[in-house]
């Protein structure tokens, strides 16, 4: 099955940042919809730059309670503004088989995955979507 004929079907918005968004804020585009687990950051021209998962936040707002590496807290405290949180992108497009995205929220523990076409941040592809449809 193509990621086409199953995306957005969980979760019909995509949740979209700047590189410049303020961490509060990401929290309160991510917590607008219980269904998102992860915001999609942008540049000024549209394209995708990163991905910040809901777990990534929750480390951040409990790094006290992390048995993380004394370096990584610290670069996390600093943490401002999305560009300094969110993790390098990884994102299918809609003619990719869902296959091909098991294997991405495998490799690269993602919940949710962007769908992009032609450089841009079209959809969502939740797990759920994935589970209900890999192999079909």
């Amino acid at each position: 099955m193509k990621v086409k004929d199953c995306y957005q079907q969980v979760t019909p918005d995509v949740d979209l940042v700047g590189e410049d968004t303020p961490i509060q804020e990401v929290i309160r585009v991510i917590s607008r919809n219980p269904a998102s687990r992860a915001v999609f950051v942008i540049n000024e021209k549209g394209g995708l730059t990163g991905i910040i998962g809901v777990q990534q936040l929750l480390n951040l707002l409990g790094m006290r309670y992390s048995r993380e590496d004394p370096l990584t807290l610290i670069s996390e405290a600093m943490a401002r503004v999305a560009s300094d949180i969110m993790v390098p992108p990884r994102w299918v497009s809609p003619q990719d088989e869902v296959e091909e995205a098991l294997k991405l929220a495998v490799q690269h523990n993602l919940q949710d995955i962007p769908v992009v076409d032609q450089g841009k941040v079209i959809g969502n592809l939740d797990c759920f979507e994935i589970l209900n449809n890999v192999g079909k």
